[in-house]
């Protein structure tokens, strides 16, 4: 069944061929033996002890014949000549599965692809959503580097920004101002760095204070574990993703709305009732 009859509906022409809908209206691509569908992970606010989700992380899994594989592995496969449009269908598909987060009222942040050449196809999906009831302003894309003309021309589409700081080193403090950068995002890399020990958690604090001064949020993903969650939490992240909160799991799938509190997820702060005598 294609998208002209069930799905999200038009899209980019020369991406109609790659992209369709399956038999209850999720979006996927097509690739060779792959199949690209997408998963996504609630992103949680914080404030005074509570836990809201506010947004959902979306990113493309690659499957063949059913069976996950690396995105190392897939992108290994593509042809040169075909890297521009498995790039474009990566980086539609969260758009184009916008309707189908199962959360409702938050935002979708989703990733700009590097071997993107231009707007097109952020302009037109930003445009159709808006015109089915999904506004550009909770679509939240996510860069790499503070191109600032870039960063110019996504706002002028309506979408916020997030910029992504992958790895070792520390964030360039002075580009999240330059940009006025909504959200900067320290991956599970950048992350873990900070948690390999009491003393090199404590060097986060001054950094998140840094970033936020910039009038930037700050998320951080690998909140896989009570002491990361309580790093995080202690540091001041307004934003966290990860296993301990919540999984990923494939877009369609249904998550619980409502606010959590932090104690639930701490240790000694939880009345356990045992099960089995």
């Amino acid at each position: 069944m294609s998208d002209e009859f069930f799905g999200f509906g038009a899209l980019p022409a020369d991406l109609a061929a790659t992209i369709v809908a399956d038999e209850v209206g999720l979006e996927f691509g097509i690739y060779g033996d792959f199949r690209l569908r997408c998963a996504i992970q609630p992103v949680f606010g914080h404030q005074d002890g509570r836990l809201t989700p506010v947004a959902v992380d979306a990113h493309v899994v690659a499957y063949r014949k059913g069976s996950a594989v690396a995105m190392s592995e897939f992108l290994a496969e593509v042809s040169a000549e075909d890297r521009a449009i498995v790039g474009r269908m990566c980086e539609v598909l969260p758009l184009a599965n916008a309707h189908n987060i199962g959360v409702d009222d938050v935002a979708l942040l989703f990733r700009r692809d590097e071997n993107a050449s231009d707007l097109a196809d952020l302009s037109f999906m930003a445009q159709r959503l808006g015109g089915e009831g999904f506004p550009a302003a909770r679509l939240i894309c996510e860069i790499g580097g503070a191109d600032e003309a870039l960063v110019a021309a996504l706002r002028q589409l309506g979408l916020r920004i997030a910029l992504g700081h992958h790895g070792a080193g520390q964030p360039d403090v002075d580009a999240v101002g330059r940009v006025g950068a909504d959200i900067v995002r320290l991956d599970r890399a950048s992350f873990e760095r900070f948690c390999a020990d009491a003393a090199t958690g404590r060097l986060l604090k001054p950094v998140i204070s840094d970033l936020k001064a910039q009038g930037a949020q700050v998320l951080v993903e690998g909140i896989d574990s009570e002491d990361r969650l309580e790093i995080a939490l202690g540091a001041g992240v307004d934003l966290l993703v990860g296993d301990l909160l919540e999984t990923a799991k494939p877009v369609g799938s249904v998550f619980e709305e409502g606010t959590r509190e932090t104690s639930q997820y701490r240790r000694g702060e939880c009345i356990v009732i045992p099960l089995f005598g």
